[in-house]
């Protein structure tokens, strides 16, 4: 069995065709968040991949794109990624980065870097791969052309979402909002171990019998406890309140839910802690 490190270097060499579920910028390399990983260089010449702004009168502050395969929205991938002008208002159904992720500072006064996510059921293909170039101005090939950020242009790759689909992920599957059960099914999650060769077999002896059911003291069903032994709820009668019994009237009708696309609940729920960040 190959060691963790050399597995694991074998693995970094491989493509990795997944579908991109969320990204964000950052001013410091080393401030990547948790399960993204940075874009250092550039495509075409192997250089720094910062797309902060360049002046020679003040300091440069960094501008690194992020890319996740793990986080974000469950079931939801990247479909497009585009370059607008400041003061362009983006498509429907695309969000704005306008903020650094480790420092919450204006991305860029010029430009913007806007982005679609879709649930992935309603895709074929997704966003897989973005890489930058310092001097290329147009798309590598195989690659789309989302737009140019300070003199760095910034390309796309698109792949198949239905083999991810079929394939076992190693992630756990998060519970459907559709769902009528209070715990998550845990069959897929979990592989059933059976015992090698070598491995003595399992107890054969057959299991204790359950004990013989309480004979209740009572003269009713109805009653919750019974003995000699008193916690204060004898008496109590175990049934149903009549309020929830179905009498045909329709006056105790549970509501039906309004369901909700995730675009709505995002906009509803959605809140910038602008005050949080003037108290800091």
């Amino acid at each position: 069995m190959l060691r963790p490190t050399v597995q694991n270097k074998i693995l970094n060499t491989l493509p990795d065709d997944r579908p991109i579920t969320a990204i964000q910028i950052v001013e410091d390399l080393n401030q990547c968040p948790r399960g993204f990983y940075p874009i250092r260089k550039t495509f075409d010449l192997d250089s720094d991949a910062d797309l902060g702004e360049k002046s020679i009168f003040k300091s440069n502050s960094g501008r690194y794109l992020c890319l996740s395969k793990t986080e974000g929205i469950p079931n939801f991938y990247l479909q497009e990624i585009l370059v607008l002008n400041e003061k362009d208002l983006p498509p429907k159904g695309f969000s704005l980065l306008s903020r650094t992720a480790d420092s919450q500072q204006r991305v860029w006064k010029k430009k913007q870097l806007c982005y679609k996510l879709v649930n992935r059921k309603d895709l074929k293909t997704a966003v897989t791969d973005i890489v930058v170039c310092s001097r290329l101005k147009k798309a590598p090939s195989g690659f789309s052309f989302a737009g140019e950020i300070n003199g760095v242009t910034v390309c796309y790759k698109m792949g198949n979402t239905e083999s991810t689909q079929n394939s076992p992920s190693t992630q756990p599957k998060p519970t459907s909002p559709n769902s009528n059960t209070v715990y998550p099914s845990l069959d897929d999650d979990y592989e059933i171990l059976r015992p090698g060769p070598g491995y003595p077999p399992g107890p054969v002896r057959p299991a204790p019998k359950p004990p013989a059911p309480t004979v209740l003291n009572h003269q009713t069903s109805t009653h919750t406890l019974s003995g000699s032994s008193y916690s204060g709820l004898e008496g109590v009668p175990f049934i149903v309140n009549p309020r929830f019994l179905g009498n045909g009237s329709g006056d105790n009708k549970i509501p039906k839910i309004k369901t909700k696309t995730m675009q709505q609940i995002l906009k509803e729920y959605d809140y910038p802690f602008t005050v949080e960040r003037q108290v800091q």
